[in-house]
């Protein structure tokens, strides 16, 4: 690899790298430094986003349920109109006001993930810029230092071959030696970085051509893909039949994309998109019941408003009829 080469892989951050990408090379980092191993750092990662975006999941999720139980009169309002789509689309948006509902609102947390992917994709794909906080020229001189000819073919992956080269420079103390530490800028500091997890280097990209251990990050990354889309589906309870065929259409593709990313994408996002798909699991479960019971509990108490304001109306009719009756009968003694 000739230094110009070098100098168009390793560029200086854009917009996205500053606002999006170094947050999270800065958060993975605070996860490296507590627990000392970078898949456990990234799944704490995927946990933290889930904590974080639950408020906008509780909503999407109220709207689900909302859109769920309000099915029937969808249904009733498709027969009714099914030759007139302009009142059939008229109908259905009063009904969403009448409900509260908006039916775009479901969507929002399954879009979060992409850009999270694409930010902690260039966090793990430029590690020595986006984690360590390292400039340009640092990560430049650094491979120079070890020799640009170790990094032949390395493309998109230089950084991360550099990081893992610099290893060799670290000594008992876990340190860098002088070598190192003479290509920093004021102000940088550099520590070593392990992508190493349960015999794992998560800084490999799977390759379909060449079957290794490594192939059970995007088969797992598949099958709980997979595994959600088939809880949500099973969450989500009665829909009519175009909701339920957008569903299966997301049981099929959604497994197939999460397999084909995990072979194309460095072993840390594939780690992270099987945790992000049990984290997913485990709080559709949870968020569903609860919210399903205070939706039943509140229809119940709404239900039983209605019935007393009804028993009202009769005890209140029949106290009336009793009063006409007895005035009548009022009117016939004084004759």
């Amino acid at each position: 690899m000739t230094l110009d080469q070098l100098s168009n892989l390793v560029k200086d951050p854009k917009l996205f790298g500053i606002l999006i990408v170094r947050p999270f090379g800065l958060l993975l980092q605070w996860l490296y430094s507590i627990v000392q191993n970078y898949g456990i750092a990234v799944i704490l990662f995927a946990l933290l986003v889930k904590l974080v975006c639950i408020p906008l999941t509780i909503k999407s999720k109220k709207s689900m349920l909302a859109m769920s139980a309000m099915n029937a009169e969808l249904q009733q309002l498709q027969k009714k109109y099914a030759n007139n789509r302009v009142k059939l689309n008229e109908e259905m948006q009063k009904l969403y006001e009448k409900h509260g509902v908006s039916p775009m609102s479901g969507c929002l947390p399954n879009l979060i993930p992409l850009p999270i992917m694409m930010g902690l994709y260039y966090a793990v794909q430029q590690p020595l810029q986006y984690i360590v906080g390292l400039s340009r020229e640092t990560v430049i001189a650094l491979a120079q230092m070890i020799g640009l000819d170790q990094f032949a073919g390395a493309n998109y992956t230089v950084q991360i071959k550099i990081a893992e080269k610099l290893n060799a420079f670290v000594d008992g103390s876990g340190h860098f030696s002088d070598a190192v530490t003479n290509c920093l800028q004021s102000g940088e500091t550099i520590f070593p970085l392990d992508f190493h997890f349960f015999g794992l280097n998560l800084a490999d990209t799977p390759s379909i051509s060449h079957p290794s251990i490594i192939w059970i990050i995007p088969i797992l990354s598949g099958l709980t893909a997979f595994l959600s889309s088939y809880i949500m589906q099973k969450m989500q309870g009665t829909q009519n039949s175009a909701a339920a065929g957008q569903m299966k259409m997301l049981n099929f593709m959604m497994p197939l994309m999460s397999l084909y990313f995990a072979f194309i994408l460095p072993g840390a996002i594939g780690i992270y998109w099987i945790f992000n798909n049990v984290f997913t699991c485990v709080q559709e479960i949870i968020l569903t019941k609860t919210l399903r019971g205070k939706q039943e509990a509140k229809q119940a108490a709404e239900a039983a408003r209605i019935e007393a304001e009804k028993q009202a109306k009769r005890e209140a009719h029949k106290a009336a009829q009793k009063q006409q009756s007895q005035n009548a009968k009022n009117k016939k003694g004084d004759k």
